[in-house]
């Protein structure tokens, strides 16, 4: 049988094709199947002393379209040699990917006894051809090491780990390593298989399990498909082939599969009760299991010890591990329906708060039919996936951990903390942190069916008004503070008052605050960075001034006090000219120390740009030069030829022509701050496009061709044109790429349309950027027709 005809790779090509089962554990078999048939065949004259086995995955039966074939050569002492040419040469020309062992008894208990991942191979091991007395000598070896030795321990230290690298689960998972994957299914057939070689009964696979183990091959098998290769990772870029391979849809498919990783981990917690005994490792340096609740409001005295949630808390500070009892689960599961008490509704929120040991014991609550009758608005988000780039996680492990990033700004001190401890409550502020995505996974607008949900489950266990109405308030406003400062002119003080009518009061300032950090936190990195920090912190100050004073911002500046902090160097005419040729609302938007910096870069400017980098913020650069058509989308040009990236910027032109442009920057690849003799570089470009002495646009194409040659995934580009005051504003949502600033500005360029004000964010795979524009010299655009036709042919020009 020579290289390229084994049957394993026939039946290989069919099971890409979608001709050989449905995709999970009976496509499985029978790539088995094939590959026991070519196995047999090679090894069909072994001689006696050496046996053929499969182990691993194969040898389970869970062959996969790309898994390594995995199989020992098992001898008496007897030369191998003959044995590995027959079978392992023809597998290696085949291109096959091999994992194989050559081994005796003897070698094969040293090895054993030392690697849990050898033992666990070997409880796989399958006779395919060659010396059966031998493979039974295998077979009562390997009991007798096992009765010696359980797996317990180690299984639940692997999975232990597992959890510790992924502490919540996510969308982005490995099929094969990640919690609740295959490896921890793999674990239960290992226990079973200890089991059974020692004679003892095993329990039984459950519908759940078998389900779950099922979607997880078939999701695994979709994978390889689509990749062309092993590839287990559930990421976005394999979800439409793989779902397409299936013959589903991708919410679908990832549906199944967050609820089948779920199963997994609920079922670790059932096999391995030791899991939670050490899950926490900030738990032995003096971390409080369960977290402080505080309330504003006066504690009652009630605390029975007989109910639900008072065994819940209970259950969570057992040292030797989260767990209830037996006949405290008897009760649970007979507990009637009743009206919760005030420590009932304090244990709940105790519950919130005490991380993963707190989410084993209400998972355990739910398989014991508490949650469906107590709280079941949970059903619908435990499980349900979030396919946008930027989620992490699925809607129900997004919501546990939102609470644990609250405690963490709580107990973690500094302004945050200080925040929450003039609240007097956290009790409102985990509430709010659990419910803020309640309302997802059942259509419509998440935010208000989430602030509806949250009062009716806060009203019927009796939660007092003060509470509901913060905790709803929160829910319902939980995005209005990262979207304001993230698409709108936190300058401009319309804006700030309109955020500031909808926030209310001081106290849901905070609440909201603190919320909406916590949040960004729990979705994932691309959507927490120092930068919405930065911004979210300006809106916060300028919120809380404007409903401290009833103003939308602080005073404005008088010039008299720019003059004072310029001292005596400076002649007080200059600056009085100098604010009086710029913007109205130049003093309103700019700290005085700016005013004074960009008053001497203008003065200072001898040609036609110049790119001054501020020596307090290696993130903050100005562009000062004379204002022409076509000014900014040089800058654009200059910045991206030279790997600049945009995430903030203030345009303002003097009245006598000099543009004082405020951009705040990073890296295009990096992230990082740009180091300063790019600056030097980035000058020069500019002021020869300016002056028509380069062409900039050969090096954008190069540059987009070496780093930015893989196609954008994501939603196609939209673009959404609206009035704000005096201002159009162009909100651009596209798949993020390298020249994508330039493409918008060039647009607008064509449009017609000087810029103001631009807000750079990129989330996921998609940018999310928007402009103040309106016209070349102050045409204003009046009707909405028109809007809509500029959003068209701005949508067209950027597609």
């Amino acid at each position: 049988m020579g290289p390229g005809r084994l049957g394993y790779l026939e039946a290989r090509a069919a099971a890409v094709a979608g001709e050989l089962g449905r995709g999970g554990s009976d496509t499985c078999a029978a790539l088995t199947e094939a590959l026991d048939a070519d196995l047999a065949a090679l090894g069909a004259d072994l001689g006696p002393g050496v046996a053929l086995v499969a182990v691993g995955g194969y040898g389970r039966g869970d062959q996969c379209l790309w898994s390594d074939v995995d199989v020992m050569i098992l001898h008496r002492g007897v030369d191998p040699e003959p044995a590995v040419r027959a079978v392992l040469y023809p597998l290696w020309d085949a291109g096959l990917k091999v994992g194989h062992a050559v081994r005796t008894l003897h070698e094969c208990r040293a090895a054993a006894l030392e690697d849990l991942e050898t033992i666990t191979s070997l409880l796989s091991a399958r006779l395919v051809a060659g010396d059966r007395d031998l493979f039974g000598e295998f077979e009562e070896m390997l009991a007798a090491l096992v009765r010696r030795r359980p797996l317990a321990p180690a299984l639940t230290a692997r999975e232990r780990e597992r959890r510790r690298a992924e502490p919540y689960p996510v969308m982005a998972a490995d099929l094969k390593e990640g919690r609740g994957a295959l490896r921890t299914h793999q674990g239960f057939w290992w226990e079973r298989r200890r089991l059974e070689l020692l004679g003892l009964p095993s329990p039984p696979v459950g519908d759940d399990e078998r389900r779950a183990r099922e979607i997880l091959l078939r999701t695994r098998n979709a994978l390889h498909a689509a990749a062309g290769r092993a590839s287990d990772r559930f990421v976005v870029d394999l979800r439409a082939p793989a779902a397409a391979w299936l013959g589903a849809d991708v919410a679908a498919v990832a549906a199944e599969l967050t609820w089948a990783l779920a199963i997994g981990d609920r079922l670790a917690d059932r096999w391995w009760p030791d899991l939670h005994a050490e899950q926490d490792p900030l738990v032995g340096f003096g971390r409080r299991v369960v977290a402080a609740v505080r309330s504003r409001f006066t504690p009652s005295t009630d605390v029975p010890s007989d109910r639900v949630l008072s065994l819940a808390v209970r259950a969570v500070r057992r040292p030797e591990g989260a767990r209830f009892e037996a006949l405290e689960e008897e009760a649970i599961r007979a507990a009637p329906a009743r009206p919760w008490s005030a420590a009932d509704r304090r244990a709940f929120v105790e519950l919130l708060a005490a991380g993963a040991r707190g989410r084993a014991i209400f998972d355990r609550l739910d398989e014991l039919g508490w949650v469906a009758r107590e709280f079941p608005e949970w059903a619908p988000v435990a499980t349900a996936p979030q396919l946008a780039p930027f989620h992490d996680h699925p809607v129900g492990a997004h919501l546990w951990r939102t609470v644990d990033e609250m405690r963490d700004l709580v107990e973690g001190g500094g302004e945050l903390g200080e925040i929450a401890e003039e609240l007097g409550s956290t009790e409102e502020l985990y509430l709010a942190a659990f419910f803020h995505d309640i309302g997802k996974a059942r259509g419509g607008n998440h935010s208000e069916l989430g602030a509806e949900l949250a009062s009716e489950f806060l009203r019927r266990h009796g939660f007092g008004a003060a509470t509901i109405a913060g905790v709803a308030h929160a829910v319902r406003h939980h995005l209005v503070l990262s979207e304001t400062a993230t698409r709108r002119d936190l300058d401009a003080p319309r804006v700030v008052a309109e955020v500031a009518a909808q926030v209310g009061d001081l106290r849901r300032l905070d609440v909201l605050y603190l919320v909406t950090i916590a949040d960004l936190r729990a979705t994932g990195s691309t959507m927490w960075n120092s930068w919405r920090a930065e911004l979210l912190g300006r809106l916060y100050r300028r919120l809380r001034s404007a409903l401290e004073v009833g103003e939308a911002l602080p005073a404005t500046p008088d010039v008299r006090e720019i003059v004072a902090v310029a001292g005596p160097g400076i002649e007080p005419r200059r600056i009085e000219e100098h604010v009086a040729a710029m913007p109205d609302d130049y003093l309103a938007t700019t700290p005085p120390t700016q005013v004074l910096r960009h008053l001497l870069v203008a003065e200072a400017l001898g040609g036609v740009a110049s790119v001054e980098p501020d020596p307090d913020d290696p993130t903050r650069i100005l562009v000062v030069g004379r204002d022409r058509r076509g000014f900014l989308l040089a800058v654009a040009r200059a910045f991206t030829a030279n790997g600049v990236g945009v995430l903030e910027a203030r345009l303002r032109t003097r009245d006598d022509g000099v543009a004082l442009d405020d951009f705040r920057v990073v890296d295009d690849r990096t992230g990082e701050p740009i180091p300063d003799d790019r600056w030097r570089r980035v000058e020069d470009d500019l002021v020869a496009a300016l002056e028509g002495r380069r062409d900039l646009r050969p090096r954008i194409r190069r540059r987009i061709a070496a780093y930015g040659a893989t196609e954008p995934r994501g939603r196609p580009t939209r673009v959404r044109v609206t009035r704000e005051g005096p201002w159009v504003v162009v909100d651009v949502r596209a798949p993020d790429r390298l020249g994508l600033l330039v493409e918008i500005v060039e647009a607008l360029f064509a449009e017609g349309l000087d810029v103001a004000v631009a807000r750079i964010d990129t989330v996921g795979a998609e940018a999310r950027d928007v402009f103040y524009v309106r016209r070349v010299g102050g045409i204003p655009i009046l009707l909405d027709e028109e809007l809509t036709a500029l959003a068209g042919r701005l949508s067209d020009r950027l597609r």
